[in-house]
C-alpha cells in the first residue's frame, strides 16, 4: 500500500442511487462496484400541491406522474403512477410509487391533464402507434392526503384526425366550461395539430366529450427530426405550452425544447378558440434530455418538465426561463 493513501474500501463505501437520492451504505465489505437504481421514466406530469419543505421552510412542489408501462407480460404488474416531490436538501427528488386500482390494466399512459381548480385529472393512454384496440382515458381524483383513486373511465372520443400516438394533453377552463386539448406526437414530422373540444366531468365520474373540434397547426423549429408534441400544459391565461423531443433510441443522445405554442380564448364554434403563436416562443432547450411532460404550478409559473430518458430513467426539473418575471 502506498504511504498516505487509504484503501478504496475505507474512503468510498457502497453507494445506492435511489429515487430519493444517494444513500451511503453502512458496514459491509467493499464489493468493488456500485448499485444504481434510477427513478422509473416520467411520461406525464401534473402538479398536485405545494407543501412545506425541509427545516429551512423551503416550499416543496408535489406532482403526480404516470409511467408508460405496457399491458404485456413484462410490464403488466408495474405501477402506473407515482407521487414525486421536489428536493428540499441534498437527497434529490422523492418518488413514491402508488398502488392504484384501475378498472383494467392501463396500456402506455403517456400524459396527465389536470382539471383546473379541482383535485382531479385525466390519465390518457396514447394509443401506442395504433396497437391499442381500445385506448382509454381515466379520471383520477385525490384527497387532502394525496391518496389517488380512479373515479371513472371512458374510451377516447372520435377525433378530428386518426388517433395514432398522443403524448400531449391538457384541460383548460374558459368562462366556466372545460375543454380537452391534445396533440399527436407526429413522429417523423416537425408539424402537428393542436386540437380542442368540450369535456364535461360529472361528480359521478362520468366523462363526456364534445363532437365539434377546433384545431391549429404547431411546427417545432427545434430540435431537428423531433416529435413535435411530447408534453403539454395550459396556464390560467390560456397559454398552451408544448414540449418537443428528439429520441434516437434507448441510450440517446436526446434533445428537447419547450414552446409557448398557442393561446385559448373565448369564442368560436365550440365556445372557445385556439390561436397559434407564430412563430412559437421558445422558452428553453434541454439538450441531452427527452422531455415528455410539462407542468405549471397552480396554473402559472414556475414551470416544470419531466423526462423519460429511456434506459437512464426519469428526471424532474424546474425550467429557468430568462426574461420572464415570476417564471422560475
Amino acid at each position: 500500500m502506498t504511504r498516505g493513501v487509504a484503501p478504496a474500501a475505507a474512503v468510498l463505501g457502497v453507494l445506492a442511487l435511489t429515487a430519493g437520492g444517494v444513500d451511503a451504505s453502512s458496514g459491509g465489505a467493499w464489493t468493488g462496484r456500485s448499485e444504481i437504481r434510477a427513478p422509473r421514466e416520467f411520461s406525464g406530469i401534473a402538479w398536485l400541491a405545494t407543501a412545506a419543505g425541509g427545516s429551512g421552510g423551503e416550499p416543496q412542489q408535489v406532482f403526480l406522474v404516470c409511467h408508460d408501462a405496457r399491458d404485456d407480460y413484462a410490464e403488466r404488474d408495474l405501477p402506473r403512477l407515482s407521487i414525486v416531490r421536489t428536493p428540499v436538501g441534498t437527497d434529490g427528488i422523492i418518488v413514491r410509487e402508488l398502488d392504484v386500482a384501475f378498472p383494467d390494466v392501463p396500456n402506455d399512459l403517456e400524459s396527465i391533464a389536470r382539471v383546473p381548480g379541482r383535485d382531479e385529472a385525466l390519465l390518457v393512454e396514447s394509443n401506442a402507434d395504433g396497437t391499442d384496440p381500445d385506448p382509454t382515458i381515466y379520471l383520477a381524483r385525490w384527497d387532502e392526503d394525496l391518496d389517488v383513486t380512479i373515479a371513472g373511465a371512458v374510451p377516447w372520443p372520435r377525433t378530428p384526425e386518426p388517433l395514432v400516438n398522443v403524448e400531449a394533453t391538457g384541460v383548460v377552463t374558459v368562462r366556466g366550461r372545460d375543454y380537452f386539448v391534445y396533440a399527436e406526437r407526429a413522429q417523423g414530422s416537425d408539424t402537428t395539430r393542436v386540437n380542442m373540444t368540450r369535456v364535461r366531468i360529472e361528480e359521478s365520474g362520468r366523462i363526456e366529450f364534445g363532437r365539434r373540434w377546433t384545431s391549429v397547426s404547431f411546427t417545432a423549429p427545434e430540435p431537428p427530426d423531433a416529435r413535435p408534441a411530447s408534453g403539454l400544459d395550459i396556464d390560467g391565461e390560456g397559454n398552451v405550452y408544448i414540449s418537443s423531443a428528439y429520441d434516437p433510441g434507448d441510450l440517446g443522445p436526446f434533445d428537447s425544447a419547450v414552446y409557448r405554442a398557442a393561446v385559448v380564448r373565448p369564442g368560436g364554434p365550440v365556445g372557445a378558440r385556439l390561436r397559434p403563436v407564430d412563430p412559437p416562443e421558445e422558452l428553453a432547450r434541454s439538450s441531452g434530455l427527452k422531455v415528455e411532460g410539462v407542468a405549471l404550478v397552480d396554473g402559472s409559473f414556475p414551470i416544470f418538465i419531466s423526462d423519460d430518458d429511456e434506459d437512464y430513467g426519469g428526471l424532474l426539473r424546474q425550467l429557468r426561463v430568462a426574461g420572464q418575471s415570476g417564471r422560475g
